[in-house]
């Protein structure tokens, strides 16, 4: 009779610390993925847009304007950040890619308040044919590059099922 107590109370005590270093781990595990979350700045996570958008360009073209492939998407993102829309970026992009100058000088006359069209037309382009090429391109990135990166959002009390 003694050997089942003693199996009892060693499996008790086996159980017990089971259970305290399961409550310790998951705390830890718990803080861990709370710093994680702090710690993950949403400025750095690409935006979808800019992940659409560089791949319906070639690598040609973010050589063209003085982008490199990698950075397309951070240098979108941040456009994007910063509040540019979806064709603006486009229509930035095929301008510059056009006219062989680098994003940045157009983005940095954007900026001082210039139109998309002053922009174009400053560099000899036609601003019609720059705008019908950024609508088929937006077309192109909605229906093609677009659903491969869904985005996104804050989670909402409505939201969750339970």
């Amino acid at each position: 009779m003694k050997r089942p107590i003693l199996s009892a109370i060693i499996g008790a005590a086996f159980l017990a610390a089971l259970l305290a270093t399961s409550a310790a781990a998951q705390l830890d595990e718990t803080q861990l993925f709370e710093t994680m979350r702090h710690s993950r700045k949403p400025k750095d996570e690409p935006q979808a847009i800019a992940q659409a958008i560089a791949m319906a360009f070639s690598s040609a073209t973010w050589t063209a304007i003085k982008i490199s492939t990698s950075g397309a998407v951070i240098d979108l993102s941040r456009l994007a950040r910063e509040g540019y829309y979806k064709r603006e970026l486009i229509t930035l992009v095929v301008t510059a890619a056009r006219a062989k100058k680098p994003l940045q000088e157009l983005v940095a006359e954007r900026r001082k308040g210039a139109s998309l069209e002053r922009i174009a037309q400053s560099r000899g382009l036609d601003y019609d044919q720059v705008y019908d090429s950024a609508l088929a391109i937006e077309e192109i990135v909605d229906k093609e590059y677009l659903p491969r990166f869904p985005q996104r959002g804050p989670r909402r009390a409505r939201d969750d099922p339970y």
